[in-house]
């Protein structure tokens, strides 16, 4: 799970006397999850939070690849097994992206992560037999979905980091709406949605340093940013960042971050690292199909960040 990328910095307006706000903080999916709900009673607002984190607590022991117990990991040991519709509709979703982007998304990357010590913290750089040997079954059609089951075929390994927390994110949001909030945010290590008619301040930070470099207004939807600077090493003064490139099992290269606002949660997490991987051109073309995605890629350029935007950002 990456860190906070994306800061919350504020309302846009002021909160309305006829809410009652209540804010809550938990640890889930590797990351602080913080919700802020706001109902026109306080046991409205209370009884929402509980059931979006509790929400969030259960995905979390269902999709994680790295907790033994988990459906993924039930998965990836017996490779195939029924598993609960929730976990299904994920994997079918982002099976979608993963062939729209033509596998720049790769839900089976997890060997690669591992090649690079992403998965133990104990990094190194492969060497080229090892990388090709890891990166000989990441396929994501290797998927495969069969009834109320799920099944790896040849070596595959499933790992839903790059989708898990979005999905997460807006069955939480759900929630909060079933149980009478009105307005609200959902940040999930930066993985955020806000819903209501109350507009956010969303601030994008600077990978390259501290604070925000821009601040976007945020109504009713979701937002994520993958970058560099999350998780990485660096050896012989070259960074090695932690999104992989599925096409060659390298880190993707010649962009420093990329932010991604969409309808849904899920929609932002998965089309952040698949942008990252692709490029804005490309990116571009990808979001033709989608008139309500849009991306800020920022890129190095002789020491300064240059700015690229695809799509609808607002």
């Amino acid at each position: 799970m990456r860190p906070v990328a994306l800061l919350a910095v504020g309302w846009a307006l002021a909160c309305r006397p006829q809410f009652v706000e209540v804010d809550g903080t938990e640890f889930a999916f590797g990351s602080y999850v913080r919700i802020r709900v706001l109902a026109e009673a306080r046991a409205v607002a209370e009884t929402a939070l509980a059931r979006a984190f509790a929400e969030v607590h259960r995905l979390d022991t269902l999709w994680s690849a790295f907790l033994p117990t988990s459906e993924v990991a039930g998965v990836n040991r017996n490779r195939g097994q029924a598993v609960r519709a929730e976990t299904r509709e994920l994997v079918d979703r982002a099976l979608d992206v993963c062939r729209e982007v033509d596998g720049a998304l790769d839900v089976t990357i997890l060997p690669v992560a591992e090649a690079w010590g992403f998965r133990d913290e104990r990094y190194r750089v492969p060497d080229p037999a090892e990388l090709a040997a890891a990166l000989e079954p990441v396929d994501f059609r290797q998927v495969e979905l069969s009834g109320d089951s799920l099944w790896l075929t040849g070596a595959a390994q499933l790992d839903l980091g790059a989708v898990a927390v979005g999905a997460a994110v807006d069955r939480a949001v759900g929630l909060l709406k079933e149980a009478g909030a009105k307005e609200g945010l959902v940040d999930a290590g930066g993985d955020i949605r806000v819903f209501g008619d109350r507009v956010w301040r969303i601030g994008i930070q600077n990978p390259r340093g501290r604070g925000v470099i821009r601040v976007h207004q945020l109504r009713d939807r979701a937002v994520s940013t993958s970058g560099d600077y999350q998780k990485y090493f660096e050896r012989d003064g070259r960074r090695y960042h932690h999104i992989f490139d599925p096409r060659t099992g390298y880190p993707a290269d010649g962009r420093t971050s990329v932010t991604v606002f969409a309808p849904t949660a899920f929609e932002a997490d998965a089309y952040a690292t698949a942008a990252f991987v692709l490029g804005p051109q490309a990116a571009e073309d990808v979001f033709v199909l989608h008139p309500d995605i849009g991306a800020v890629f920022l890129e190095e350029d002789d020491g300064s960040l240059r700015e690229v935007t695809v799509g609808r950002i607002e």
